[in-house]
């Protein structure tokens, strides 16, 4: 990831990353028009915040499924030390 894409994250304002998520539950991805209501925001810069928010949520939410062994016959589970 780029220095400048960075920034441009970073100068979002609280109340345009608010009017992006709710905008975007409203129109999906018509970045167009999202960054229509957005004052010196074009819809690159709002498509690119949108795409970076998404890969963060990603990695926070990821999910590490746990690697499973078939155990074979001869292995025995008791409860009893």
């Amino acid at each position: 990831m780029e220095e400048d894409e960075v920034q441009e994250i970073k100068d979002m304002s609280l109340e345009e990353k608010d009017l992006i998520h709710r905008l975007y539950r409203l129109l999906g991805d018509r970045w167009e028009m999202i960054a229509g209501r957005l004052p010196n925001r074009t819809a690159e810069e709002v498509e690119k915040y949108w795409k970076m928010k998404e890969i963060e949520n990603f990695e926070k939410n990821k999910i590490y499924k746990p690697i499973c062994i078939r155990l074979g016959p001869s292995f025995k589970f008791s409860m009893n030390n």
